[in-house]
């Protein structure tokens, strides 16, 4: 029973980074809500539209060209996330997740604030295989920004993927206080019953490995006394 709630909870892990079905919507504040001056500032105002001009040309089918827009905005404003983003999706969805991770990394590095960063380079990593880099990128997002909902949802995700019940349990059980907090919408109210449902199916497993582990010590006659207390035997 163990063995299929663990391939349950793990089944949705597949693509935890960019695929989670938690909104980014309204959870990161942009450069300039930050750095109000940022919006007088021609650099940001410049970037912006080569990333945006960037993706019509993506749309399109021009990646040449959209790269070059994407690199442009990066240099334009070095410390404004966007270009990074823009530039490391494209590097994703052109198969190609080494040059994803050096434009993601370097972001991290740069960029004042990037949601979507972490995110993009958890995701390349998991593509090459490296979870466990992958994880420890989520688990940075989420020092930096605990209010990220998709940074949750990818931490709980992935960290169900690795067998990290615990940390997967903490993660999801946050992510449904930041759900219950947020203004009511008939999606958030969708998802909220859905990480209810996962929080109880996490802690009726970790309940379930609790409760075969302390049998285990307690029909063991060389436990320590102490284990033993621990595990409340008669």
């Amino acid at each position: 029973m163990l063995r299929a709630l663990a391939l349950l909870l793990s089944l949705s892990a597949g693509s935890f980074a960019l695929g989670s079905r938690v909104s980014r919507a309204g959870a990161q504040p942009t450069h300039a809500d930050v750095f109000p001056l940022a919006r007088a500032d021609p650099r940001f105002d410049r970037a912006a539209r080569l990333v945006a001009r960037g993706r019509v040309l993506r749309e399109g089918g021009d990646t040449i060209s959209a790269l070059a827009y994407f690199r442009d905005a990066i240099a334009a404003a070095p410390r404004r996330a966007e270009g990074y983003e823009a530039l490391g999706e494209l590097y994703l969805a052109l198969d190609e997740p080494l040059r994803a991770i050096e434009v993601y990394e370097a972001g991290a590095r740069w960029a004042v604030r990037g949601e979507g960063l972490w995110l993009g380079l958890a995701t390349a990593l998991h593509k090459l295989g490296q979870d466990e880099r992958a994880l420890d990128a989520l688990r940075r997002l989420h020092a930096l920004d605990p209010s990220s909902r998709a940074g949750l949802a990818a931490l709980a995700e992935a960290s169900e993927a690795r067998g990290s019940f615990v940390e997967a349990l903490a993660a999801r059980r946050a992510l449904v206080a930041l759900l219950a907090a947020a203004p009511e919408s008939d999606a958030l109210t969708s998802e909220l019953a859905d990480q209810n449902a996962r929080v109880r199916a996490l802690s009726y497993l970790l309940g379930a490995a609790e409760r075969v582990r302390s049998k285990a010590i307690c029909k063991t006659a060389e436990q320590s006394l102490v284990r033993r207390a621990l595990a409340h035997c008669p």
